[in-house]
Order: structure tokens, then C-alpha cells, then sequence
């Protein structure tokens, strides 16, 4: 895959989106492949953080805590794209537009990248620059929602899209506030 087009993703309804288009991996594949690898990064990012800028943070929690956080949090990450994947295609049905079960579970997939990525921000040692790298992967997450319901579940009106992702987006923001809190509340003293 040409990294450089699969960047233009939350800009554009097509670059990119062809190349994830044309892969046409099952759900299993998918979830080995991008899935799974990627959701390790954020709990890599926690343990990382909690032992070289915690106090940036104001969070000094033992090592012990940021241990059990990160892996609960890799647990809920693997359940959550899933899910994702599943509401996406319920709320679809309820707008009577068909998208099978693969193509909504690559979407979930794929909209999940940007928040992945933005836990990079942890490697910040500053509260409010982490705070921005992490509320830009979420917008960038919309975007990559909304352009990605137009590619991939085939919608030709954009307005369909935009209340199909806006819905779908706001259950996914809700999940992903919860898991921040789940990480924010046990290290918190």
C-alpha cells in the first residue's frame, strides 16, 4: 500500500480507500493484521509514560497500576473495534442501506487507526500537548468515518453519510471517552 494515499484517507472519498477496497480480506485477516498490531501501541504508549513522564501527567501511580491499565486496556481495544464493526452495520440497517458484516468490520478497522496512532502523544511529556495529539487522532477518526462510509458501504448521497457517521461516531466517541476515563481513574491517587 502507498503510505502517502492511505494519509489523504481522512480527506478524500477516494485516495486510499481504492487500495483498502481492493484488499477484500476477511474479518480474521483484518483483525491479525491491522487490528491486533495496532492495538498494542497504546498500551506500550501507557507503560511508557508511566515510567518516564507520569508526574507531567500528575499521575504517580506504581508501576504495578500502570501494568493492570494497559492490559485491561488491550483487552477492551480488541473487543471494541468488533463492536464498532457491528453497530456500524446495525445502524446502516437502520437506514436500510446494506453493508455486510467484512465491509463494516474494515471500516470499524480502519477508523480505528488515527486513535491508535494518537496515543503516540503519551511520548509527550506535557499534559495539554498530549491532550491535542489525542483529540486530533479523534477528529481525524470522524473524518476517516465519514469519508470511509461513502467508499466503503457505497453511499451515493453524502448526507446519508454524514448522519450514518455522525451517529456511529458518537457511540464510538462515547466508548472511547470511557476507555480514557478507565485509564485517567485507577492511576489517579
Amino acid at each position: 500500500m502507498n503510505f502517502l494515499k492511505l494519509m489523504k484517507m481522512p480527506f478524500s472519498f477516494h485516495e486510499g480507500w481504492d487500495q483498502v477496497d481492493t484488499t477484500r480480506a476477511s474479518i480474521v485477516k483484518i483483525f491479525l493484521q491491522l487490528v491486533l498490531p495496532l492495538s498494542i501501541l497504546p498500551p506500550a504508549m501507557l507503560l511508557y509514560a508511566g515510567s518516564h513522564h507520569a508526574s507531567a501527567y500528575l499521575l504517580d501511580a506504581a508501576p504495578t497500576r500502570w501494568e493492570a491499565v494497559a492490559a485491561v486496556f488491550f483487552v477492551a481495544e480488541l473487543i471494541t473495534v468488533p463492536l464498532m464493526g457491528m453497530l456500524l452495520k446495525q445502524i446502516a440497517s437502520t437506514y436500510q442501506i446494506s453493508a455486510d458484516t467484512p465491509r463494516s468490520f474494515l471500516l470499524a478497522a480502519v477508523t480505528a487507526v488515527p486513535l491508535f496512532l494518537s496515543s503516540l502523544g503519551l511520548a509527550i511529556p506535557n499534559l495539554w500537548g498530549m491532550i491535542c495529539v489525542i483529540v486530533g487522532g479523534l477528529l481525524l477518526a470522524a473524518s476517516v468515518l465519514y469519508h470511509g462510509t461513502v467508499y466503503i458501504l457505497k453511499l451515493e448521497d453524502p448526507s446519508g453519510a454524514e448522519v450514518l457517521s455522525a451517529e456511529a461516531f458518537a457511540s464510538g466517541a462515547l466508548v472511547w471517552a470511557l476507555l480514557c476515563a478507565f485509564v485517567l481513574v485507577p492511576l489517579m491517587n
